[in-house]
C-alpha cells in the first residue's frame, strides 16, 4: 500500500491531539502518580515469570509463577458489553526483543489508538513507559510476562491481547523494585531442569519464555531499535523463535511475525509512503549478509535454504517489517507521524490475528477462552517440568474436545485407532463401526424389519465419511523416516506446519506430510457392507424380536473388541497405562457404542453409557433382574478377576418413580439441613445412609458440599453432621483486619477476601479424605449428583454423571474437594477457584435453591415425562428478617454486587420455592416436599457466623414440620398419614423401595389382564434389605389385600401379582408398613395407559429375559464364531 508524499511545508509538530498521545504514550505522571505506584498498579498485570526464593536452610528453589491475570481478563471480556460474544476465541500478540527497544511504550500506544474519544487523564489498564534516555534505558522496564488487554477487540468475538515480554537480556528490571507481591497466591510450578543448573532470568527469557508465548501467540512483534544489525537481530529472532518450535509438535498453524523497527536513529520516508518498503528492505540488506553471517550461514546449510524469507517462513506463517520514527527526530519524527504509524501498526497486527484465526478454524484448531484458560496450565505444567519432550498440540486438543455430536465421536475413536499401522487396521476400523451403528438402531423406541440401506443411511454414511478425512488430517501419523539417523516425524498431516520434527522437537527436514492415504470411498463402502454381513448373519440365527437382534449384535460387537485389543486399537488390561487406554478412559465418548455419553465408572477406569450398561450386562438370562447389571469383564479392555468383578450396577427399574433431593445454600446455616436429613434417616429404620434412597440430588453452595457427602461418599448424616462441623471451625479463618468494623473494607479490598483461601482448602481436603482419592466424575451407585456454581454470571453444572461439555456442564474428572470449592466461593468472603479454565463462585448466586434445576436435570436424563415419587427441597433455615448486607460490597466486580446483594436477601429460599410451586403442573406438585426450619430469632443467621451453629443443630433436631394433605386420585397416601410431615415423607421414600414389573399384558375387549410381581430396589445382602422384608405388613393391588411377602433373606424378592383393569381410573399399588394408612409403591398411582405405552416399549425385553439360557450360549457362540471367520474381501459381501 502506498501513501502520498508529505508536502515539504506540512505542520509537523502536530496539533494537541498529538502531543497529548505521545505524552500520555511516554509517561506514567499524567495521572499524578509516581513512579513506584505507577508500577505497584502494574503489578496486577503480571501473567507468568520465573521465581526464585530461598528457604529455610538457603536452598535455592526456582518457580514457574502463574497468575490469575489470563482468566481475570477472559472473565472481564464476556461482560465488558451489553452483548459481549458468548463464544469468544482469543488472541495473544507477544512483544518480545531487545531490552530498552520501548516494548511497553509501544503497546501503551495501542491501547490508546483503542479508544479514539479517551481523554487523556482517563484511566487505563496499560504498561508503565520505559526511560526514553540514559542509563536507565538500557534496563529492562518490565519484569517477567504481563499481560494487557486491546479494548477496542475486548468483549467481542475475538479479543485480543498483548503479552510484554521481559528484554532479551535478561538484567534486572525496573518493575522488580516496586513489584514484590505478584508471586504470592498463585499457581507455582517448580522448575525441573535437566543436569539441575538454576534457572536464571537471563536463560528463562532466552529459552523458557519462547517456549510458551511461541507456541500460543497468533502474532510475534519482534521489536529493535538497531537497522544497522538486521543479521545480528534475525540470530536472536531465530534462536527465540527456534527454542519455541522446537518446544511443541504437531503444531497446525505457525504465527505472524512483525519485525517493528521502533525509533531508530534514521528517517526513511520512503517506508512511511510504502509499507512495504520497509519490509523489502530488510530482506535485501540480510540476504547480502547470510553468506557472511556465520550463525546464519549455518542455518541456511542446515535447512537447504538459500534466503533469508525460506529461513524465517519455518517459523513464521508471514513477515513484516513496521517501521515507527524516533519522536522527535528530524522531519519524520513528528507526534502526528508517529501517531500515524502506530495506528498502522495497530491495524497491521489485527489483519494477522484474523488470519491466523481464520487458519485455526480451518484445521479445527482455534482455542475458545475456557480451552485457551486450560491449555495454557498444561503447557505450563509441560514446561515447568523439565521434560524434554516437546509439548504435543494433538494430545492437548483431544484432552480439550469435547464431541457434539455423532460425527464428532465417530472422529476420536477413528483418530484413536489410526495413530500407527493404518492399513493393517483399516477393515477392523470399518467392521466396528458398522457393529456399533447397527447396535445403535435397535436402541430405537420405533420397531420394523431390519433393513441394510435404513440402518446404514445417506446420512450416517457422510457422518462416516467426513469423519474419516477428518480423523486422517488430525490422527494420521507422518511416516517420514531420517535416511542418515533413522528418526521418524512424530507430526499429525494437520499438525505439520514446522515440517518433520521427531519426538524432541528436533527439526528433522523440511517438507510436506508423508503418508498414504486412504480412499474414505472405500472406507464407508466398508462399512456399509460389514453392516450387511452382521444383518444376514443374525437373521441365520433367526431372532425372536427386536431384544434378540440387540443382545446378538452386542455378542458380535464384544468379539469385535477383542480382534480391537489384538491389534493393539483398544486398550488390553495388563495393569499399565498405555496412550491408548488413557484416550478411551479419559474420553467424553462411550467406546462401547461411540453414540451416548458415558456415565458408569467400571473398576478398570472406563466409563460407559446407560446403554452399554444395559446391552453388555452379563447377567444370566434366567437371572436378570430390573434394576440390577452384572459385569463380568470389561468389554473394552477385557479386565477381569481380582477383587473388582464380577462388578454389579444399580440403575431405576423400568416402571420405577425417582427420588429427588433438593439442598439450598446457606454457610453454616446448612447444619440445618444435615439436622433434618438426620431425622429423617432415623424415621427410615433401615440402615441405609440417606444418600442412597435418592435417584438424584442437586446442591448449591454449603448444601452442594453436603450433597457430595450423601450421594457420592455415601456418608450416614451423623458422619456428615460431624464433618461440616469440623469444616466451619477450621475452614473459617479470617485475613487480618477484614472484620475490624468501619476500616475492615479496607483490609477485604487489599486482601481480595475474608477468609483465608489456605485453611479453607486445607479444611475441605480433610472433609473429603479418603483412599482412594476421589474425583467427582462416574457412577458406581444409582445416586446422580449435580452441583452448581457461577461463572460469568451463568450458572454451570458439575455432575458425576457428565464429564463436562463446556456449554452447560463444566469438567468433572476432579478431587471432591475441588468441586466443593467452585460451588461455595461466595464473592467478597472467598476468592474465587480457577477451573476448567474459567473462574467459579458459589452457585447460590443464581440458584440458592436448585428445586427447579433439580427437575429440569431429571426430565434431560429421564425424559420429560417422567413421574417422582418424592420431590424434596431442604432450606437452610428461615426468619421473619434476612441477614445484614455487607457495607463493602462496591470492592467486587459491579455484576457481583447485585448477585450477592439478592443472594443474601433470599438465602433461605423461599421465594424461589414458590417461583417453582406456582410454575409445576400438578402431577408433580404432588410429590412436591419443602421443608425448612424456621427460626426463633429476629434476623437469619450470617453465612459465615459459626458461632450459631449449636443453637442451630438443637432447633433442627426437634423443629415439628406440619403435614398438609389434599388428596387426589394420585396421591401417594391411601388415607391420612398423620400431622408429622418429615414422617410422611419417610413413609413415601420407603415405600419406594419397591416398584412393579409387568411380564404380561393382555387385551380382552377393554379389559387388560396384567400379570406381573412386585420388585425390590435392594437385593439379598444389601442393607437394609431383610428390615424392609420384615417391616412390610402387605401389599394392596386396586384396594385389595394381597399379602405380605415371604421371601428369605438370601433370595431375590419377586412376589407375583394378577389383577385385571378396564377404567380410566389410576391403578394403585399400595404397601403397609403394618400402619393404620398405606403408602404408594414406586410409580403408582398409574393410569392403564401408561402401563400399556411401557409395555409396548419394553416387551420384547422382558419376553426376552424368558429365552433360554442355553439357547443364548448356543447362538452367541456359533455368531462370534462365523463372523470372526468372515474376510472383508470385495463383492462376496454383497
Amino acid at each position: 500500500m502506498k501513501h502520498l508524499i508529505r508536502h515539504p511545508k506540512h505542520k509537523k509538530s502536530g496539533g494537541k491531539k498529538y502531543q497529548e498521545y505521545w505524552s500520555w504514550a511516554t509517561s506514567w505522571r499524567h495521572s499524578g502518580t509516581s513512579q513506584s505506584e505507577a508500577f505497584k498498579q502494574d503489578e496486577a498485570s503480571k501473567w507468568f515469570g520465573v521465581y526464585t526464593e530461598f528457604s529455610v536452610n538457603s536452598t535455592r528453589v526456582t518457580t514457574l509463577i502463574e497468575t490469575d491475570r489470563l482468566r481475570r481478563l477472559l472473565e472481564i471480556s464476556h461482560v465488558y458489553r451489553d452483548k459481549s460474544s458468548e463464544r469468544q476465541y482469543p488472541s495473544i500478540a507477544s512483544f518480545v526483543g531487545e531490552t530498552g527497544a520501548g516494548k511497553s511504550t509501544l503497546i501503551r500506544t495501542l491501547m490508546y489508538h483503542a479508544l479514539l474519544d479517551r481523554t487523556p487523564d482517563q484511566e487505563l489498564d496499560a504498561p508503565v513507559p520505559g526511560a526514553q534516555s540514559g542509563s536507565s534505558a538500557l534496563i529492562s522496564t518490565t519484569g517477567e510476562v504481563n499481560l494487557y488487554s486491546d479494548p477496542n477487540t475486548l468483549g467481542t468475538e475475538n479479543p485480543t491481547f498483548y503479552a510484554d515480554c521481559e528484554g532479551l537480556m535478561g538484567t534486572e528490571p525496573v518493575a522488580s523494585q516496586f513489584q514484590t507481591n505478584w508471586s504470592r497466591g498463585h499457581r507455582k510450578y517448580l522448575i525441573e531442569t535437566k543436569y539441575g543448573e538454576h534457572m536464571d532470568r537471563a536463560t528463562a527469557v532466552k529459552s523458557l519464555y519462547p517456549r510458551f508465548l511461541y507456541i500460543f501467540s497468533d502474532v510475534i512483534c519482534y521489536v529493535t531499535r538497531n537497522h544497522r544489525a538486521w543479521a545480528d537481530s534475525c540470530v536472536r529472532l531465530l534462536e527465540w523463535s527456534i527454542a519455541g518450535a522446537q518446544g511443541s509438535i504437531n503444531q497446525h498453524t505457525l504465527p505472524a511475525l512483525i519485525i517493528i523497527l521502533n525509533g531508530p536513529a534514521v528517517e526513511n520516508e520512503e517506508w512511511i509512503r510504502d509499507s512495504q518498503a520497509a519490509t523489502r528492505d530488510f530482506f535485501n540488506a540480510v540476504s547480502k549478509e547470510i553468506a557472511a553471517h556465520a550463525k546464519l550461514g549455518d542455518w541456511a546449510r542446515q535447512r537447504g535454504d538459500k534466503t533469508m524469507e525460506e529461513l524465517l517462513a519455518r517459523s513464521f506463517s508471514s513477515v513484516y517489517v513496521h517501521y515507527v520514527p524516533l519522536q522527535g527526530y528530524l522531519d519524520a519524527g513528528d507526534n502526528a507521524t508517529v501517531f500515524q504509524q502506530t495506528t498502522r501498526l495497530a491495524n497491521r497486527i489485527r489483519e494477522d490475528t484474523k488470519r491466523v484465526q481464520e487458519e485455526r478454524a480451518a484445521a479445527w484448531t482455534r482455542f475458545s477462552s475456557k480451552d485457551l484458560s486450560l491449555v495454557v496450565t498444561y503447557a505450563f505444567k509441560h514446561i515447568a517440568s523439565g521434560s524434554t519432550a516437546p509439548f504435543d498440540f494433538g494430545q492437548c486438543r483431544q484432552q480439550l474436545s469435547v464431541p457434539k455430536s455423532i460425527e464428532d465421536s465417530f472422529r476420536e475413536f477413528i483418530g484413536v485407532c489410526l495413530k500407527s499401522d493404518t492399513g493393517k487396521r483399516f477393515d477392523e476400523i470399518a467392521s466396528s463401526l458398522a457393529c456399533k451403528i447397527l447396535r445403535a438402531s435397535f436402541r430405537s423406541e420405533e420397531k420394523g424389519v431390519i433393513y441394510p440401506d435404513a440402518v446404514f443411511n445417506r446420512d450416517i454414511r457422510e457422518i462416516c465419511k467426513r469423519a474419516f478425512i477428518h480423523s486422517q488430517d488430525m490422527s494420521a501419523v507422518c511416516s517420514y523416516v531420517d535416511p542418515e539417523g533413522g528418526q521418524r516425524c512424530v507430526n499429525t498431516k494437520a499438525g505439520h506446519a514446522l515440517g518433520h520434527q521427531t519426538a524432541s522437537g528436533n527439526l528433522l527436514a523440511d517438507g510436506p506430510f508423508a503418508g498414504v492415504s486412504f480412499d474414505p470411498e472405500l472406507f464407508v463402502s466398508t462399512i456399509q457392507s460389514s453392516v450387511r454381513l452382521y444383518i444376514r448373519q443374525i437373521d441365520s440365527h433367526n431372532p425372536s424380536n427386536t431384544a434378540d437382534w440387540r443382545r446378538q449384535a452386542t455378542d458380535v460387537d464384544r468379539s469385535i473388541n477383542a480382534r480391537l485389543r489384538a491389534l493393539g486399537l483398544y486398550p488390553q488390561w495388563d495393569g499399565s497405562c498405555s496412550a491408548v487406554s488413557r484416550a478411551t478412559m479419559n474420553s467424553k465418548v462411550c467406546y462401547g457404542c461411540l453414540f451416548d455419553r458415558p456415565e458408569y465408572s467400571l473398576p478398570c477406569g472406563h466409563v460407559i453409557c446407560a446403554g452399554c450398561l444395559v446391552d453388555f450386562d452379563q447377567t444370566p438370562l434366567g437371572e436378570q433382574y430390573p434394576g440390577f447389571h452384572t459385569h463380568v469383564e470389561c468389554f473394552i479392555c477385557g479386565a477381569r478377576g481380582g477383587g473388582s468383578w464380577p462388578y454389579t450396577i444399580h440403575s431405576k427399574p423400568g416402571l420405577a418413580g425417582l427420588r429427588v433431593l433438593s439442598l439450598d445454600g446457606g454457610g453454616v446455616r446448612s447444619i440445618l439441613q444435615i439436622g433434618v436429613l438426620h431425622r429423617l434417616e432415623t424415621l427410615l429404620d433401615l440402615g441405609i445412609p440417606i444418600g442412597n434412597y435418592f435417584d438424584l440430588i442437586a446442591g448449591t453452595s454449603a448444601g452442594g458440599m453436603i450433597a457430595l457427602g450423601l450421594g457420592v461418599q455415601g456418608l450416614p448424616a451423623a458422619t456428615c453432621r460431624d464433618k461440616f462441623n469440623l469444616f466451619c471451625t477450621t475452614g473459617f479463618q479470617e485475613k487480618i483486619g477484614t472484620k475490624i468494623p468501619t476500616v475492615g473494607w479496607i483490609a477485604r479490598w487489599i486482601c481480595g477476601s475474608i477468609y483465608k483461601t489456605e485453611p479453607l482448602e486445607m479444611a475441605m481436603k480433610s472433609v473429603f479424605s479418603g483412599q482412594p482419592r476421589k474425583n467427582l466424575f462416574g457412577l458406581t451407585t444409582n445416586t446422580r449428583v449435580a452441583i452448581t456454581t457461577t461463572v460469568n454470571s451463568l450458572r454451570f453444572l458439575l455432575a458425576n454423571y457428565h464429564r463436562g461439555d463446556g456449554k452447560f456442564y463444566l469438567d468433572s474428572d476432579t478431587p471432591l474437594e475441588n468441586v466443593a470449592r467452585c460451588t461455595s466461593a461466595a464473592p467478597m468472603y472467598f476468592e474465587p477457584v480457577s477451573h476448567d479454565g474459567v473462574e467459579c463462585r458459589d452457585g447460590g448466586l443464581k440458584d440458592n435453591n436448585p428445586i427447579q434445576l433439580a427437575v429440569n436435570e431429571c426430565k434431560k436424563i429421564w425424559g420429560d415425562s417422567i413421574d417422582f415419587d418424592v420431590l424434596l427441597s431442604i432450606g437452610s433455615g428461615k426468619a421473619k428478617e434476612s441477614q445484614d448486607q455487607p457495607a463493602s460490597n462496591f470492592i467486587i466486580p459491579e455484576w457481583l454486587q447485585a448477585a450477592l446483594t439478592a443472594l443474601l436477601s433470599n438465602l433461605n429460599g423461599e421465594s424461589e420455592w414458590e417461583r417453582f410451586y406456582n410454575s409445576q403442573e400438578k402431577r408433580i406438585l404432588e410429590r412436591a416436599c419443602r421443608l425448612n426450619v424456621e427460626l426463633d430469632v429476629e434476623q437469619e443467621p450470617a453465612l459465615d457466623d459459626v458461632s450459631s451453629i449449636p443453637n442451630m443443630e438443637t432447633v433442627a433436631d426437634t423443629y415439628p414440620f406440619q403435614f398438609q394433605w389434599t388428596r387426589s386420585d394420585f396421591d401417594p397416601f391411601s388415607d391420612f398419614p398423620g400431622d408429622d410431615a418429615l414422617s410422611a415423607v419417610a413413609d413415601r421414600i420407603r415405600g419406594s423401595m419397591f416398584f412393579f414389573h409387568p411380564t404380561s399384558i393382555t387385551p380382552a375387549g377393554d379389559i387388560y389382564s396384567i400379570q406381573g410381581y412386585i420388585g425390590c430396589r435392594l437385593r439379598p445382602g444389601d442393607r437394609g434389605y431383610a428390615q424392609l422384608i420384615h417391616k412390610t405388613k402387605d401389599f394392596i393391588v386396586k384396594g385389595f389385600s394381597v399379602g405380605a411377602p415371604m421371601t428369605p433373606d438370601y433370595k431375590l424378592m419377586k412376589y407375583e401379582v394378577n389383577f385385571q383393569h378396564q377404567s380410566s381410573e389410576p391403578i394403585r399399588i399400595d404397601v403397609n408398613f403394618d400402619a393404620e394408612h398405606s403408602v404408594a409403591i414406586s410409580g403408582f398411582p398409574m393410569t392403564l395407559q401408561a402401563l400399556r405405552n411401557y409395555w409396548d416399549i419394553h416387551c420384547d425385553d422382558h419376553l426376552q429375559q424368558q429365552t433360554s439360557l442355553n439357547t443364548h450360549e448356543e447362538v452367541s457362540g456359533k455368531l462370534a464364531t462365523s463372523v470372526s471367520k468372515f474376510k472383508l474381501d470385495g463383492a462376496d459381501q454383497e
